[in-house]
């Protein structure tokens, strides 16, 4: 088969691979190519509606619901981890160190006014906790929500797609959205036209240069047929950084043990949100506690080494 990679160009020596949609169960088989040359896996045959593939109850829609108290206290230990003191902030951090969110920030010279966008943000989850800490100028944009949402703290979602969007910012944030976005280059043109120079662009996603592609390979629970165009390797995705003008400055790992259990069930034909799912029902699932601890063991050890099957890159714009 003839196929043109869609990020490097490359068509020769591809390997092609059936895969099911895993998350609800509905099994439907698509098919995707890796590229020989840049390594990344791409979707050849989505789906011509795939808003059936994102219903209400996709996880990414979902804002959690948190008691008053903690939801305080996250205030109050956000606030201090991002350099504003205070006596309460100063015991929590001190007992549980700083949320991962705002060591990401810290990385990004951004201040409480910065304007910052998250694409894809579904119902705003990271844009809301930011919001009541005292960020003030933040959107965010995902075309599969319902309508647009204001928040009272300021933060505004919209029902938009990236194109839609002609400001520009100091931060761009896309968690896990880049890779259900069908025209990468199209993508990054308009991300980097959005961006001056020094400006940053956040951007996490599933990485096939990782142990669980490797080895659980059609059955890889961050494939995610057919709601994910893309899964890139490091050489693809640092390929497209530097063609519209980006330049590494860091990348993180944070995959988490659903990397290995979740292909595990997938690779025993049990859905996500299958009963037998230990993602619903711990207590139903096929694994041991014990069996869970090496999972997590395993997970700390890939990301340690570079080989967990998510990470983070930091894009400074050149």
């Amino acid at each position: 088969m003839g196929y043109f990679c869609k990020i490097c160009g490359n068509k020769e020596a591809n390997k092609f691979y059936d895969v099911r949609e895993m998350q609800f169960g509905t099994r439907d088989k698509f098919i995707y190519c890796q590229c020989s040359s840049c390594g990344c896996l791409q979707l050849t045959n989505p789906p011509a509606d795939l808003s059936i593939y994102y219903p209400n109850k996709y996880f990414s829609f979902q804002l959690p619901k948190e008691k008053y108290i903690k939801k305080k206290l996250n205030v109050y230990r956000d606030r201090y981890s991002f350099g504003i003191p205070s006596f309460i902030g100063k015991i929590l951090f001190s007992k549980y160190g700083s949320p991962t969110y705002i060591n990401w920030l810290n990385e990004m010279n951004v201040t409480l006014s910065s304007p910052i966008l998250d694409v894809g943000s579904g119902n705003g989850k990271l844009l809301y906790r930011m919001g009541n800490i005292g960020f003030n100028n933040l959107t965010g944009i995902d075309a599969f929500i319902e309508k647009d949402i204001i928040y009272a703290n300021g933060v505004k979602i919209f029902k938009k797609n990236l194109f839609e969007i002609n400001e520009k910012y100091d931060l761009i944030m896309l968690h896990h959205s880049l890779e259900h976005m069908e025209d990468q280059h199209a993508v990054f043109k308009k991300l980097s036209s959005m961006l001056d120079p020094g400006k940053f662009l956040f951007i996490r996603i599933p990485i096939c240069s990782s142990f669980a592609w490797e080895y659980y390979k059609e059955n890889w629970f961050a494939l995610e047929a057919p709601r994910h165009f893309y899964n890139h390797s490091l050489k693809s995705l640092n390929y497209l950084a530097e063609k519209y003008g980006f330049a590494v400055k860091k990348i993180i790992y944070d995959s988490r043990s659903i990397q290995l259990y979740g292909s595990e069930q997938y690779k025993q034909n049990i859905p996500l949100i299958d009963d037998r799912s230990y993602f619903v029902n711990p207590n139903n699932s096929i694994f041991t506690p014990i069996q869970m601890e090496e999972y997590e063991k395993e997970t700390n050890r890939l990301n340690e080494t570079g080989r967990g099957d998510q990470a983070g890159f930091f894009l400074v714009k050149l």
